[in-house]
């Protein structure tokens, strides 16, 4: 039976040859985006398969285990434990030098201000000495002519003496010459009389006694007698002479002594006080004692009664405090500081405790004021205070003179040991210092369990810990009073920001 034709399907218009048709259709390319969302599918769905398996991990935990916060536990580790004593002060130079000068005369310049560094030596202000020149020029006038005076007072005096000592030497002394000449006459009228009374004598023992002639030997002997006591008094007279011409000679070396005493006082005065003037004026100079900085200048013009210029020997710098009485007892020469400045914010510098006062500040200024006079108030103060000296040691840079201090006076310190915040350290039943101790199980969690503990120096944050059963790297929990009752439990630890 033959097909209807008109029951075939229609060949195409255009049929490919038979060869052609038999060749496999070609794919089309994916293009790169395609391969990135298949990559990024894929990868979202590992971990979407990732987190059902934790979740049936977790699942598998205790779900009884409580959780401990971040802030009630810590790695048990080595630190630094110490007492300090907390105090403020403000930093100072070693050695402060007030210049001064004993002139009250104006201030007529100073040319250095407040933080110049100065060197010992160096000018730094004047005063105003016209004055002063004006006083030693006629203090000059006035001396020198004192000096001419006593010189003149001693060239007389030297010549009176040599004069007269040369007429005592030489025998013409006019005193000495008139005795002796007076000692003449009385010798001439000694021996005419001597004389006169021999002849008389004589002719009476001729005469027989003639009574007229015995008249005149009486009258002879008179006159012998009379002429004998003159000679006593001549002789008596020139000793007298000789012995005033000494003393007259002693006198006059008296005299130039004493003239020699006063130009050399005259002369003494003058260099003193011409010398003192001249001080003055070149002191009218001051210069700097010290090499240092400025801290405060006085202002030209006012008198310099007070301190000119104030320098600091920074070179050493210097914190003083006030201390309580309560932690006084606790503070030693040696003591290590650690300090922090206004200037510098948290930088830390370190300092060493110099001097502790062992009077109370209150009681040095009650001393310190007029007998009677009251003390401020201070001495009757319910909490006294005294001075402690701190000196700066190594690194200073920052650190500015008059910058306010808070300090740390570190008064006992155990370095590199274990240590724990001191609440973490309880007492139990046994009355034996313990600690909490999470201990990590298989599981994922950990079990509370109470450990021994030895503790040594404590301050109001921590305690030092020097034996027992806990190892570096132990997590303790803490308050450890809050955590004993939990003991045996299992926990996990919370996360964030622990101690």
């Amino acid at each position: 039976m033959q097909n209807d034709p008109s029951l075939e399907p229609a060949a195409p218009a255009h049929q490919p040859p038979a060869s052609r048709r038999s060749r496999p259709v070609r794919r089309k390319k994916m293009s790169t985006l395609t391969k990135t969302l298949i990559w990024v599918g894929s990868g979202l769905l590992a971990l979407l398969l990732i987190g059902a398996l934790l979740m049936s991990l977790l699942s598998g935990k205790d779900e009884n285990a409580s959780e401990v916060p971040a802030t009630d536990y810590l790695l048990l580790s080595n630190s630094d434990v110490s007492n300090r004593v907390r105090v403020e002060g403000h930093v100072s130079p070693g050695t402060v030098e007030s210049v001064t000068t004993h002139l009250t005369s104006p201030i007529s310049s100073v040319t250095v201000e407040p933080g110049d560094r100065v060197e010992l030596g160096q000018a730094v202000a004047t005063i105003d000495a016209s004055a002063l020149q004006g006083e030693l020029d006629s203090q000059r006038t006035a001396l020198d002519g004192q000096f001419t005076a006593a010189q003149s007072t001693l060239t007389a005096a030297q010549r009176a003496y040599d004069n007269y000592s040369a007429g005592i030497n030489n025998g013409t002394n006019p005193e000495v010459l008139a005795a002796q000449g007076a000692q003449r006459t009385a010798n001439e009228q000694l021996t005419a009389a001597n004389g006169d009374l021999a002849a008389k004598r004589e002719a009476l023992a001729a005469s027989g006694n003639d009574p007229a002639l015995a008249a005149e030997v009486r009258a002879a002997e008179s006159a012998q007698r009379i002429a004998a006591g003159a000679k006593a008094d001549a002789d008596t007279g020139v000793t007298t002479a000789r012995s005033a011409a000494d003393t007259q000679l002693a006198t006059l070396a008296t005299e130039l002594e004493t003239a020699r005493s006063a130009l050399t006082t005259a002369q003494t005065t003058r260099d003193q006080s011409l010398e003192k003037l001249q001080g003055d004026i070149n002191s009218a100079t001051i210069t700097s004692p010290i090499n240092g900085v400025v801290m405060n200048v006085a202002k030209p013009g006012a008198p310099a009664t007070g301190p000119v210029v104030t320098i600091g020997d920074d070179s050493k710098l210097t914190i003083t405090t006030k201390v309580r009485e309560a932690d006084i007892a606790s503070i030693k020469e040696g003591n290590k500081v650690t300090f922090t400045s206004g200037s510098t914010r948290s930088k830390e510098y370190t300092g060493t405790v110099t001097s502790v006062a062992s009077i109370a500040d209150s009681v040095q200024q009650s001393n310190s004021e007029a007998a009677g006079a009251p003390a401020g108030g201070s001495a009757g103060s319910s909490d006294p205070t005294f001075t402690v000296e701190i000196e700066v040691t190594g690194d200073r840079e920052g650190l500015q003179l008059g910058s306010s201090v808070k300090a740390q006076i570190i008064t006992a310190e155990e370095a590199s040991t274990l240590s724990l915040p001191l609440d973490a350290v309880y007492t139990n039943d046994a009355g034996a210092k313990a600690v909490v101790v999470a201990v990590p199980t298989d599981s994922g969690t950990y079990t509370l369990e109470e450990r021994s503990i030895e503790t040594g120096l404590a301050n109001d944050v921590d305690i030092a810990v020097t034996g027992g059963d806990v190892a570096e790297g132990d997590m303790v929990l803490t308050p450890g009073e809050k955590y004993s009752s939990q003991l045996g439990q299992n926990v996990t630890l919370g996360s964030g920001r622990s101690w």
